[in-house]
């Protein structure tokens, strides 16, 4: 069987930069465990299966795997195979994922994925920063630890300067056990995913830029850290419509740390009846297209 397959950075301003992702076409002959296979293979934070790059009623079948497991909805992964399916007249494409239908449409140059309610959880100290190898008073107080989901659940931490953020250092042996204390590692969270970290600050590299952010996921109990994660500022732009403005739009910057610079557009509102509007953004570039043999 061969498949043929696409390679994108997206939220990148140019190749090379951004989140890489693979995605490959017409995969409905494939099973669960071809589809896992082939995610380690390419080794990218997550790589999607289109099941018919035909579609249905306008709408594309889309799996998506990371290395270890399958996750039901991810940002870069949906605007990504969104970019390859597209067709050069196309404003709207709509994804079938497991976390439901994603609607995403093209506003110049910028792919926008609109996401559903968030859902807040569980809030921590300022206790958290030693797990970063951070000092409490790094904690930006003023703002709480949350658990947040769109679909993924994330731990929102908003810290100082930059120079913390820069700082953080995880030890993965640690991190297990502090998540399996508190009940958030693997099946035991409440989303059936093992909880990630995404740390924030409002001081920046470019000056155009708002927010600068990190994430660190433990993948086969090893710390790894993501170039750009949709799913993460999805809840970081819930997060901010609950804490501070009831209407955002900011760019926030990902990925410094291990060279893959990123930008990612986050805007959404808030309204009086407690219902958000959350949009993610930012740019696709195609690298490489392909054969895959099975």
């Amino acid at each position: 069987m061969v498949l043929d397959f696409s390679i994108v950075d997206v939220f990148a301003e140019q190749k090379y930069q951004g989140n890489q992702l693979a995605v490959f076409h017409n995969a409905n002959g494939l099973s669960d465990e071809q589809m896992l296979r082939i995610a380690r293979e390419i080794g990218f934070q997550e790589s999607t299966f289109v099941i018919s790059d035909k579609g249905d009623e306008g709408a594309y079948d889309v799996r998506i795997f990371t290395p270890e497991y399958e996750v039901p909805f991810a940002g870069h992964p949906t605007l990504g195979t969104a970019f390859v399916l597209k067709k050069e007249s196309d404003t709207e494409i709509t994804l079938n994922l497991k976390a439901g239908r994603v609607p995403v449409t093209l506003t110049e140059e910028t792919l926008w994925l609109e996401i559903s309610n968030p859902t807040f959880g569980e809030t921590f100290t300022t206790t958290i920063a030693a797990l970063l190898g951070l000092y409490p008073e790094d904690i930006d107080e003023t703002l709480p630890v949350q658990l947040v989901s769109t679909g993924l659940p994330y731990l929102i931490i908003p810290v100082k300067t930059l120079r913390a953020v820069q700082e953080i250092h995880l030890e993965d042996i640690t991190v297990k056990e502090w998540l399996t204390e508190h009940k958030l590692y693997k099946t035991n969270s409440p989303d059936g995913l093992t909880v990630a970290f995404f740390v924030f600050t409002d001081e920046t590299h470019a000056h155009a830029n708002h927010l600068h952010a990190r994430m660190f996921c433990l993948e086969n109990d090893k710390i790894v850290e993501d170039a750009a994660t949709g799913s993460a500022n999805s809840c970081l732009l819930a997060y901010l419509l609950k804490y501070e403005l009831p209407m955002i739009h900011k760019l926030v910057e990902q990925g410094y740390e291990i060279k893959r610079p990123s930008l990612i557009n986050i805007k959404g509102e808030l309204n009086q009846e407690g219902k958000y509007k959350l949009q993610v953004g930012g740019k696709v570039q195609l690298v490489a297209q392909g054969k895959w043999f099975v």
